[in-house]
């Protein structure tokens, strides 16, 4: 099995795109820490996968709750090798209408509670001299939309926090990549794409001819996880059907 021995932190592991990894992860033999704001849903998804699945409720944006995860998985599993910041809000409106506690919210949530995990997270990897962290960006961290400029801003900062850690902690083991999903049928995406005239207009744009489904984001993650990838950091890997190649 790919990832057997080791142990993950998965944010928003309950759902979407972090149910899919906790569910590829568990079935490679890792050892997975969820974390989320709703425990009926967290112990859902940990019940349905088995194994070695940890629930832990709490806020990404509550750096308390993030020295909980952390305690209770090294509790739980001895050590933490990979990270998956995978957590985030999506929202848009025209950026002159763009209140600033709507901003400070989609910051706080997309890139600094991924700063604040992975620096807490960073020591105990620095001791081990290894550890993986992926982040779960966005082919808007790449490329721009309009309409969605606070979401846009965040995670192209992702994708340079991916970099720096990269840059400065691989010489330490320790590895950071940057997963870049397009249009992908979660439940955030979902009321969008009950606009079917809209979601016939977008498709043209993937030459592949579909939208993503998460196992196919997941798939990705398993690979930068894995050992696979030993030489592999700093990357940002568009998983989006095609869609920045034009």
């Amino acid at each position: 099995m790919r990832l057997e021995g080791k142990s993950a932190i998965i944010t928003g592991g309950g759902s979407g795109i972090g149910l899919a990894c906790t569910r590829l992860f568990s079935k490679e033999g890792a050892k997975v820490a969820i974390m989320g704001r709703k425990q009926d849903r967290l112990e859902a998804a940990a019940k349905e996968v088995g194994g070695q699945v940890l629930a832990v409720v709490g806020d990404l944006t509550n750096n308390n709750d993030l020295d909980n995860v952390i305690s209770k998985t090294l509790n739980a599993f001895g050590k933490i090798d990979i990270v998956v910041n995978n957590g985030g809000v999506f929202a848009g409106f025209p950026l002159h209408e763009t209140k600033d506690e709507d901003w400070d919210t989609i910051m706080d949530t997309n890139i600094r509670s991924v700063f604040q995990l992975t620096k807490r997270v960073l020591p105990h990897m620095m001791k081990r001299k290894a550890g993986a962290f992926i982040h779960i960006s966005s082919i808007l961290g790449l490329v721009a939309a309009p309409g969605v400029a606070a979401y846009n801003v965040s995670k192209g900062a992702l994708l340079q926090f991916n970099r720096s850690i990269a840059m400065e902690y691989g010489s330490m083991g320790i590895r950071s990549n940057a997963v870049c999903p397009g249009m992908v049928k979660t439940e955030m995406t979902e009321e969008l794409m009950k606009d079917k005239e809209l979601m016939q207009e977008w498709s043209k744009d993937y030459p592949i001819g579909r939208f993503g489904v998460p196992k196919d984001v997941a798939n990705a993650c398993l690979y930068l996880a894995s050992d696979e990838s030993s030489f592999v950091t700093g990357v940002a890997f568009p998983v989006d059907g095609g869609f920045t190649a034009h």
